[in-house]
C-alpha cells in the first residue's frame, strides 16, 4: 500500500509539470499551436495519468519458492554418534511455539500502532477519488431521471433533414437520439454509451439549426464526451493535485476549439462567419443573432 501511494505521488508530480509544461507551450506558441494537437496532447497525457496508474493496482504475486522434493527410497548417510551414557533429554517445545510467539509479538505490536500511516493516507485519498465520482454518478443520474420525465423526441421534419445532411456530410454511419429538453438554453450532447443530443424546447431558426446540430454532430463523431469522462477519471484518482483541475479547464475549453476548427473545414466560406455568430450567441446566452457590426 505505501509502495502505490509512493507511486501515486511521483505520477501526480511528474503529470503536474506536464501540464505546466503543456500550458506553457501553448502561451508561447498562441494560433501557432493548434488546438486539435494540443487535445491529442491532453489524451496522451491523460492515458498516461490515469490507465497506466490502473493497471498498477494489480497487486504483485511473489514467486513461489523452489523446493526439491527428495525420493522416498533414497538412502541418507548419517554419521552415528560413540554410544555414551545417556543423559535425560531436556523436554523440548512444543513445534508450535515459535508460531504462537510470533503471533503474540503481531498483537502487541498491532495494540500499539493500531493505524499505520500509509493506511490512514489510503484512506483519505479513497474518500477523496469517492467523492469526486460519486458526485458526477449522482448529477448523472439526476440528469437521466430529468431527461426521462420531461424529454420529449423530435418529429419535426425540418430537424431530422438537416440532421441527415450534417451526417452524411461528417461520413456518420450512427446519429445520436434527437430530443428536446426545456429548460435548456443552448443544444448539447449527453450520454456515453446511449448519446443523445438535446435541444432547447423554443424553436430555432434554420441558421442556428443547422450550425448548432453541426457542432454537436462533430462532438459526436471526435467522442469527446468520453474524453471528458477519461479527464473526469484522472481528476477523481489526482483530486489533491491542483494541476490535475487546471487540466480539465483548460481540456474543456481546447475541445470546443479543436471542434469549431472541425466544423469549420465542413461549412462553405460563405457560411463561417454566420458560424462565428452563433458560437458566440451560444456562449453568451443571448437568443438574438449577433451582429456582424
Amino acid at each position: 500500500m505505501a509502495d502505490w501511494l509512493l507511486r501515486l505521488l511521483s505520477l501526480s508530480a511528474g503529470g503536474a509539470l506536464a501540464i505546466l509544461l503543456l500550458l506553457a507551450i501553448k502561451r508561447l506558441a498562441g494560433l501557432r499551436y493548434a488546438a486539435k494537437w494540443r487535445c491529442l496532447a491532453w489524451l496522451l497525457l491523460c492515458l498516461r495519468l490515469g490507465v497506466t496508474l490502473t493497471l498498477s493496482m494489480s497487486p504483485i504475486v511473489p514467486a513461489a519458492p523452489i523446493r526439491v522434493e527428495v525420493p522416498a527410497d533414497a538412502v541418507i548417510y548419517r554419521p552415528v554418534a560413540p554410544q555414551t551414557e545417556r543423559t535425560p533429554a531436556a523436554p523440548q517445545p512444543p513445534q508450535n511455539a515459535p508460531v504462537q510467539e510470533e503471533r503474540d509479538t503481531m498483537e502487541r505490536a498491532s495494540l500499539r500502532h493500531p493505524v499505520k500511516l500509509s493506511e490512514a493516507l489510503f484512506v483519505l485519498w479513497a474518500l477523496g477519488a469517492a467523492g469526486v465520482l460519486g458526485w458526477a454518478v449522482i448529477g448523472h443520474i439526476r440528469f437521466s431521471r430529468y431527461l426521462r420525465r420531461w424529454g420529449t423526441p423530435i418529429a419535426e421534419r425540418r430537424v431530422w433533414d438537416v440532421l441527415n445532411d450534417w451526417k452524411a456530410a461528417l461520413g456518420l454511419r450512427t446519429a445520436p437520439r434527437l430530443l428536446t429538453c426545456p429548460g435548456l438554453d443552448t443544444p448539447m450532447l449527453a450520454g456515453i454509451f446511449r448519446p443523445r443530443l438535446l435541444l432547447p424546447s423554443e424553436p430555432m431558426d434554420d441558421t442556428r439549426l443547422r450550425h448548432a446540430l453541426l457542432h454537436e454532430l462533430t462532438h459526436y463523431k471526435r467522442h469527446d464526451i468520453a474524453f471528458k469522462a477519461l479527464v473526469l477519471w484522472v481528476c477523481a484518482l489526482h483530486w489533491f493535485n491542483p494541476a490535475v483541475w487546471l487540466m480539465r479547464r483548460t481540456v474543456e475549453r481546447d475541445l470546443e476549439l479543436a471542434c469549431d476548427d472541425a466544423a469549420l473545414r465542413v461549412l462553405p466560406e460563405d457560411e463561417r462567419a454566420a458560424y462565428g455568430n452563433t458560437v458566440l450567441q451560444a456562449a453568451t446566452g443571448k437568443k438574438g443573432v449577433v451582429s456582424d457590426a
